[in-house]
């Protein structure tokens, strides 16, 4: 009674490395609110699986960890971290079968074993001998596991006429202990009488145990069906425990987009709409009115949906759990039943679980294969930033939510209310008069009223998924009602520039924080911490609207040095001509400083006057100007954190991170700048013939680039002029420099900052690998390596692999490759890995290049870096821009390519090195297949395509039925909503990779006995397995007769599935089923599988889940009721 009540349970999963079993059993600890739960054979022999299987659970619950040897066992034993515990103490086995735990809470010491017994019976005598010592104890015991027998004839199925000897043994060690078995003391509740379900063999196999002190408190205990394992989870409460109820915080409400799909609420909003459209009262308050009225009415009606959709889902658990009751007296009838219930269940959490591919941002690849998977950092840093568990504040550790909110507050009002005022007007407007004036006909245009259509492209552009401000309304709302939404908000900016004032809810921001770094005692700090800030939707698309009027006249005040947010400009252009700067200096003997500056706080820091002032300076016009102003007048933000709100702090500094604007507007901002060092006489850049580099900017990221030490200390000047004029700060801490070339001394402090004479990283590239790169590719390989790991065990098809080889690992190595050479033995490395990766093995099963031809010529799309490099090296040489870049293209290359590079300048380097050599290499490799008239004018994504074709000859697999039909039959079977194993067995099939006997032998590989059938002693191919072994051929009888059509079983149709026009069923669908089907009971028998399962079998099975799939979707296809006819079909 004093201890409040503890919930215990025991679980066997029979292997934990798939991530939506960790997300199942997450939902189960969390929906039974388990305190204590013992999960066997988790399959996890080694710390790297298990670091991967619990980051899921930590933040909620301790995990004691007993690997398994090999691949057998494997036990877990999780403890919550609320349970308040003293004295804790852990034992654990080296067989993966033992996890004891000996604790204190309050007076009660306690102990809490979970046990895995071996499957034989000598070993289970064995391991239950040992385990009677840890029994007789002076602690409370609760003994739980999967005991792999049973204590009572009763409890199995088919009967035993007695109990052997280990079941024997195991009532005198639980005697001995004063153990009972809890379910002989719960009576009056209707419980399913097995734990094991293993098609007519049923057992009572997991139990668990308590001291008989504790009988009197025991209550709840239940026996509970779970999707991805054949057992059943047993709890037991004891004590009295409460359950508890969760607080939802409205401040944090987002519209849920599935309610954008339910007909009812979209009209419904669509009248309101009407409603706010209509001439009355003053628009801004029809406008707010309608946003309160659409949330309320979205709340409503997702409570109401949701009533329903938890009412199908409790329904279906309790057609499950009958099910189970029913299959506990009639062993073996109702599995068929079984299979598609739970198959339905998974469809619906699946659904729910949607939100998690949301946050990483990659739905648009996982979705429909594995609706649990996570960008691995992303995902991780998203966790982090939901919970601030602790912060330093003033020399101590806080982990006290409200102060933690305090300390946060308390920065961002200092930071944000009152800023650190510019207190240089004179030198403020000598800055300024530095920047260029737009043109009168310029400026004509941008005084043009907003535009219905204007807003229209500014709700296209809007991207989905994204959080929404603090009305909670999401950018596919707008898309939905994108008709009659524009004409109410061209409304509202109309009324907005005559008021010169937004609406309320414009001004009104949410701002959350994300980890910059993962180290810990990085995000102890509050600087730790990147603020992004959540604008309401509709204050981002009146944000576009000026930020696309913007773009068409930025590149007229802001110079090429600046590359941020400018459509047309790109970062890459940035380390491209500090890498050339050092490739000239280099080869000419002279000598340049290059100096990175960091601005403190830089977006947090802008000045709203400051940025009046700049504006109105070059001459945006009215619309542009009046409605930065509005924007950034009487603007407030609270901060999310720990799902709580804070109050609203009132923002006189600072351009929103988040914000359309806001790349353009620090553009902007910093130009000033960047402009007195350029257009500064004393300041001398590094100049190549007529063109002189000084300044290379991106966002904050500010590098100076002066050939003398008087440069530098006059560039640091204007720095701090700027910053005196502007209230920006530079931290000298953190600005870094480097000195490059033939430099008669080089001092490590100079002006107070920190130099080298080692080039130092910018932007991301390691800038001393610009001559050669050796060293920083050698390490890459093994990091590629490591990171595709952390994806191996995930329940993903090789098409998804190849996606995740593009988005995750390639990305990163991408952004490198583009402006650092690198060696084609490197690049093979990591081809290497990829294959690896996408086949999950280190053998290749057949010419790696496929992979590289897209889905629809037969591969699965993975790029070619080689391609990729030769494609990005001529563009870069063909449709360069950069000034600087030109001059050095002109100087150190037009001896080299003459027939593409004409230069008057007599300038001859010996020899080239580093990137430009290989620029040159690339050229020269595609004018030797490629016509000039072709090269001036082909696409990056033809000339990619094109290269891939003569480069990598046609598979045979595809040769061979060159002239069938069905060559797009890739294409459809990655978008069927099918297992991805599934998908992956048929690619193999279809590229002649499946490991059937005959194939195995033709690789080299020792094939048992024979590579004859073993049930029709013929040779065991392709075309045997699925068109003539006798497996085969019956059940395509049966299946054709079930259908009621004639199906085209050929070598060609198995391998394309081809269809035929106007078919209105998904008869390839239902081939590749069958397909997997046969290959599937044949790998049952060929592995020796303990309860091998019929072509039939697995069909029903396969049927059940992909027809669940279909049924929940808004639009069921017409063929649905075909398919549950075939969940019917008899067994030959």
């Amino acid at each position: 009674a004093a201890m409040g009540g503890f919930r215990f349970a025991s679980l066997n999963v029979r292997g934990f490395h798939s991530r939506k079993n960790q997300n199942q059993l997450h939902r189960l600890l969390e929906e039974k609110e388990i305190d204590f739960l013992a999960v066997q054979e988790t399959k996890l022999e080694n710390e790297e699986e298990v670091d991967r299987a619990l980051p899921l659970f930590l933040r909620k619950y301790e995990v004691c960890v007993s690997h398994a040897a090999g691949l057998s066992g494997g036990c877990f034993l999780f403890i919550k971290k609320s349970v308040q515990l003293s004295e804790l103490a852990l034992t654990v086995d080296l067989q993966g079968r033992f996890v004891m735990c000996d604790f204190r809470v309050q007076e009660c010491k306690w102990r809490v074993i979970c046990v895995y017994a071996p499957n034989d019976v000598n070993s289970r005598v064995q391991f239950f001998n040992h385990l009677r010592s840890y029994l007789v104890c002076d602690r409370l015991v609760v003994l739980l596991g999967d005991f792999n027998c049973v204590c009572d004839l009763n409890d199995r199925t088919p009967t035993r006429p007695h109990l052997d000897r280990s079941e024997q043994l195991l009532l005198e060690v639980v005697e001995e202990g004063g153990l009972l078995d809890v379910a002989n003391f719960q009576t009056g509740t209707k419980l399913i009488q097995f734990t094991h379900f293993q098609r007519a063999s049923h057992a009572r196999l997991d139990r668990l145990y308590c001291s008989i002190e504790l009988i009197q408190l025991l209550n709840a205990y239940t026996v509970e069906p779970v999707l991805f394992t054949d057992h059943c989870m047993v709890a037991i409460t004891i004590g009295q425990k409460r359950r508890k109820h969760k607080r939802i915080n409205w401040k944090l409400w987002k519209l849920n987009s599935q309610l954008l799909k339910d007909e009812f609420f979209v009209s419904e909003t669509r009248k309101l709409l009407r409603q706010a459209g209509q001439n009355g009262e003053n628009i801004f308050a029809r406008w707010e009115t309608f946003k309160q009225d659409a949330k309320q009415l979205a709340i409503e009606r997702a409570s109401t949906l949701n009533y329903y959709k938890h009412e199908k889902e409790k329904q279906l658990q309790r057609d499950l759990h009958l099910l189970y009751e029913l299959e506990c007296k009639n062993p073996g009838y109702g599995t068929k039943d079984i299979e598609y219930i739970k198959a339905q269940l998974d469809s619906l959490y699946q659904e729910r679980y949607a939100g998690a591919v949301v946050r990483s941002r990659a739905e648009k690849f996982l979705l429909g294969e594995q609706p649990t998977k996570k960008a691995l950092e992303d995902e991780k840093r998203h966790a982090l930033s939901k919970e601030i568990l602790e912060i330093e504040h003033r020399n101590r550790i806080v982990t006290d939510k409200e102060e933690i909110e305090r300390v946060f507050l308390d920065h961002y009002r200092a930071l944000l209310s009152c800023p650190a005022f510019a207190d240089d007007t004179e030198g403020l407007a000598k800055l300024i008069t530095l920047l260029p004036r737009l043109s009168e006909d310029c400026a004509e245009t941008l005084e043009e009223p907003i535009s219905v259509q204007e807003i229209v492209n500014a709700v296209d552009a809007l991207p989905q998924g994204k959080t929404p401000g603090p009305d909670g309304i999401i950018a596919e709302f707008y898309k939905v009602h994108k008709n009659e939404i524009c004409l109410v908000l061209h409304e509202v900016f109309q009324e907005a520039h005559k008021a010169n004032a937004l609406p309320p809810s414009f001004l009104r921001a949410h701002t959350v924080f994300i980890p910059k770094e993962m180290d810990n005692n990085q995000r102890r700090c509050v600087k730790g911490y990147r603020p992004i800030t959540l604008c309401n939707v509709d204050y981002k698309i009146f944000a576009k609207v000026l930020a696309n009027r913007m773009q068409s006249i930025i590149c007229e005040v802001v110079g090429e040095h600046q590359t941020c947010g400018i459509r047309g400009r790109a970062i890459q252009s940035n380390i491209h001509v500090a890498r050339s700067v050092l490739d000239c200096v280099s080869g000419r003997d002279d000598q340049v400083a290059m100096l990175q500056i960091d601005l403190e706080k830089a977006f947090d820091r802008v000045q709203h006057d400051v940025l009046f002032k700049i504006l109105a300076h070059v001459g945006v016009g009215k619309i542009i100007l009046q409605g930065v102003k509005m924007s950034y007048t009487n603007c407030y933000t609270s901060l999310a954190l720990n799902n709580n709100v804070t109050e609203s702090i009132p923002v006189h500094s600072s351009v929103r991170q988040g914000c359309p604007l806001s790349p353009l507007l620090f553009s902007l901002y910093l130009e000033p700048l960047c402009q007195s060092i350029i257009q500064s006489s004393n300041v001398r850049g590094y100049i190549l013939h007529s063109v002189e580099t000084k300044v290379l900017a991106y966002a904050d990221d500010v590098a100076f680039f002066c050939t003398d030490k008087t440069s530098v200390s006059h560039a640091l000047r204007l720095t701090h002029t700027f910053c005196k004029a502007t209230g920006a700060s530079v931290n000298l801490q953190k600005c870094r420099g480097f000195w490059h070339g033939t430099w008669a001394s080089t001092p490590e402090v100079f002006e107070d900052i920190h130099w080298s004479c080692t080039p130092c990283n910018y932007l991301g590239v390691p800038l001393e690998s610009h001559r050669n790169s050796t060293t920083y590719w050698s390490t890459v390989a093994a990091d590629i390596d490591k990171r595709s790991k952390r994806w191996i065990h995930r329940d993903l098809s090789i098409f998804t692999r190849a996606t995740i080889c593009n988005v995750f690992l390639i990305a990163k190595l991408w952004y490198v490759l583009q402006v650092l050479h690198c060696a084609r033995s490197n690049i093979q490395k990591f081809h290497r890995v990829f294959a690896v990766f996408i086949w999950t093995s280190t053998w290749e099963p057949m010419r790696r290049e496929n992979l590289f031809r897209s889905v629809a010529d037969g591969g699965v799309g993975l790029p070619h870096l080689f391609v990729r490099q030769l494609v990005s090296r001529f563009l870069f040489l063909r449709d360069q821009e950069v000034p600087f870049i030109r001059e050095v293209i002109q100087n150190q290359l037009a001896s080299f390519i003459p027939t593409f590079v004409v230069s008057t300048v007599e300038y001859h380097p010996p020899r080239l090195v580093g990137y430009l050599k290989k620029v040159v290499d690339a050229f020269k490799f595609l004018a030797v297949r490629f016509s000039q008239e072709y090269l001036a004018t082909v696409s990056r994504k033809k000339l990619t395509r094109d290269l891939v074709d003569i480069l990598f000859p046609t598979p045979i697999y595809r040769v061979l039925y060159k002239n069938h039909p069905g060559h797009d039959v890739l294409c459809r079977v990655k978008k069927m909503g099918i297992p991805p194993r599934i998908k992956t067995f048929f690619f193999k099939l279809h590229c002649s990779t499946l490991p059937t006997k005959v194939w195995l032998q033709e690789k080299g590989i020792f094939v048992p006995w024979t590579v004859n059938c073993l049930l029709c002693k013929e040779p065991e191919t392709v075309e045997h397995i699925f068109i003539n072994c006798w497996d085969a051929i019956f059940f395509w009888d049966v299946l054709q007769r079930t259908l009621r059509k004639s199906l085209d079983i050929t070598p060609h149709s198995i391998r394309f599935l081809p269809v035929t026009p106007g078919d209105t069923v998904p008869y390839d669908l239902i081939m590749l089923l069958s397909l997997y089907s046969m290959w599937k009971s044949r790998m049952d028998v060929r592995n020796d599988v303990q309860t091998p399962k019929s072509v039939h079998c697995y069909f029903i099975q396969m049927v059940a889940q992909v027809t669940s799939v279909y049924e929940g979707h808004d639009t069921k296809p017409d063929w649905v009721p075909l398919f549950n006819k075939l969940l019917q079909m008899k067994e030959l």
